[in-house]
């Protein structure tokens, strides 16, 4: 399972929250954690999981849990503007190619 979260830090606070983020490892362990080369602000977090269950335990934790909370003041939206999807891996289709 991948677990997907993306939002948006406003331009005006992207370097404040690269400062806060860069000073809390513990909080990206297992992530791998990027932001859109064409529109600066915008991050996403992988993190893989071996069940849905887990992804479910980390998305609940994701969305309430430890300073996430911190992080809200600079995200476009607040709690509202984190979105995390999860998704299960598929094989790729077999076709005529």
């Amino acid at each position: 399972m991948i677990l997907f979260c993306e939002y948006v830090v406003q331009e005006e606070h992207r370097e404040h929250f690269l400062q806060w983020a860069e000073a809390r490892p513990e909080l990206w362990r297992n992530v791998e954690f990027a932001e859109n080369t064409a529109q600066p602000g915008v991050f996403v977090e992988i993190r893989r999981t071996a069940t849905g269950a887990e992804a479910a335990e980390i998305e609940k934790e994701r969305r309430e849990g430890r300073s996430w909370q911190e992080m809200t003041q600079w995200v476009k939206g607040g709690r509202d503007g984190l979105r995390i999807w999860t998704f299960r891996q598929r094989a790729v289709p077999k076709g005529n190619v």
